[in-house]
């Protein structure tokens, strides 16, 4: 635990709020009827940020909002054991445990303020309360797995998909155990019960993004990809990428075989794990093709603790003359690489803009104002420069909140015109590396229009600072 708290804690408020980190901050800020009604947040459910709303009360530094992702991370180590222990044995579970501390995607995510720690252990906790329930527990380990089930679907949507792997696996394995299938219904109804005034914003926020969504349909090799990115989510430097993926991917083909190898309830538990980690991927992946994009990496989250456990069970109980000991071993120093890089090195997606807004705030003068080009700039700069008067573009097609969201999340104008009006020096911000080619004609025609008399150049961030003709004409 000493070990998962430092790799968690240390400099946890180095890097500097991206957007959805911006975003979980300022929904955090808004009244608790309005998060839990869903009335702010179009795409996720609203446990997450109801937690933070009450979190930052302690405060609102970086420090402080990402260490509530930091203790869910910290809470989900010891969870990890307990489940490989119920499953399977103590040194299964220590080795799940390790393997939670040091794995790049959990200490990653443990450093954020967004939802997949909190992701990560509720998934943990669902799948312990399931085992648990399993053994021939009373109905009241029914009822806290229905408990649970609710949290986790508050949480994530796609928890729906672990649920339906439960049913499944009670279906083929004890079909007519008529304690366990009471005890499921049981779960069943509770859940919900409690979940049920939430679906109908559910569906409604499902339609919207299915029309709305900046997510593209994956490829089939995206499977790959995601169990790759499920243990060194993007820490891992690009060069050595090619070594992890082989790695990942023959531990897990490896695990798998075993699995399929085993022999009675070892044999059914781990299959159980097998099929909590493909089943909630390829049901993403089909309903990209088939309906709408859902497909997220990140979104997956929750089969990291089955993904893990697996990982553990295998590395605690590796096949006589098998060479995934030698693998492993690989891995363990693949996993050093990426946490070394992720500490030594800027974390590319998140530029610096607490250094962008420090020269909004030094040079801030009263009848300035800023435009945005894209959102991605325009959120973190509420939080790092809450004193500018800011203003976004609203013909974006390509910005990361649909149209509906920024009714309440910020302020959009039509053209650059509505806000010069009256000032005296326009501040531009360009998010470069998410300039489409509409975006680069308007700064075109920007640097035509005003006289800019500095410019500054971060990581994926300009800005420019214009003196605008008295009223605001150009």
């Amino acid at each position: 635990m000493a070990l998962a708290g430092g790799l968690r804690l240390f400099r946890i408020g180095a890097s500097s709020l991206w957007f959805d980190e911006a975003f979980s901050w300022l929904v955090a800020r808004q009244p608790a009827w309005a998060i839990l009604t869903q009335r702010l947040e179009p795409i996720l459910p609203p446990l997450y940020h109801f937690f933070l709303h009450f979190w930052i009360g302690l405060g609102e530094s970086e420090v402080a909002l990402r260490s509530f992702s930091a203790l869910c991370g910290l809470l989900t180590i010891p969870v990890m054991y307990a489940l490989g222990r119920e499953l399977f044995t103590p040194a299964t579970g220590l080795a799940a445990a390790l393997m939670t501390a040091v794995l790049p995607f959990h200490v990653y995510f443990a450093r954020e303020t967004r939802l997949y720690a909190l992701v990560v252990f509720l998934s943990a906790a669902l799948l312990w309360s399931f085992a648990r329930s399993w053994k021939g527990a009373s109905y009241r380990s029914w009822f806290g797995l229905g408990l649970l089930a609710a949290l986790n679907l508050y949480a994530h949507y796609f928890a729906a998909f672990t649920l339906a792997v439960f049913h499944v696996f009670v279906l083929l394995v004890r079909p007519r155990d008529r304690h366990r299938w009471q005890g499921l219904f049981l779960a069943d109804a509770v859940a919900l019960a409690l979940i049920g005034p939430h679906l109908p914003a559910a569906w409604a926020q499902t339609r919207q993004v299915a029309g709305s969504f900046w997510l593209s349909s994956p490829s089939p090799l995206e499977l790959f990809k995601t169990l790759d990115y499920l243990l060194f989510s993007h820490t891992t430097p690009l060069a050595v990428v090619p070594v992890a993926l082989f790695l990942t991917l023959s531990i897990f083909v490896f695990d798998a075989w075993a699995a399929l190898r085993a022999h009675g309830e070892v044999r059914r538990r781990a299959l159980l794990l097998l099929a909590l980690v493909l089943t909630p991927i390829l049901l993403a992946m089909l309903l990209s093709w088939l309906i709408a994009p859902v497909y997220l990496d990140r979104s997956f989250g929750l089969v990291a603790p089955a993904y893990t456990l697996l990982l553990g069970w295998g590395l605690a109980h590796p096949p006589q003359g098998s060479p995934v000991r030698v693998l492993y071993l690989g891995l363990t120093v693949m996993v050093a690489i990426s946490l070394g890089n992720h500490y030594l090195n800027p974390d590319p997606a998140k530029p610096p803009f607490r250094e962008v807004g420090a020269v909004l705030q030094e040079g801030w003068q009263e009848g300035d104002v800023v435009f945005h080009l894209h959102d991605s700039s325009y959120l973190p700069l509420l939080y790092y420069a809450p004193q500018a008067d800011s203003y976004l573009l609203n013909n974006d097609p390509d910005t990361w909140l649909p149209s509906y969201t920024w009714e309440w999340a910020g302020r959009r104008v039509a053209s650059i015109d509505e806000v010069t009006v009256g000032r005296s020096r326009l501040w531009f911000v360009a998010a470069s590396a998410k300039l489409s080619g509409r975006q680069i004609e308007l700064l075109r025609r920007l640097d035509e229009d005003f006289a800019c008399e500095r410019e500054w150049a971060f990581y994926a961030v300009e800005i420019s600072l214009c003196t605008l003709q008295e009223g605001g004409d150009r």
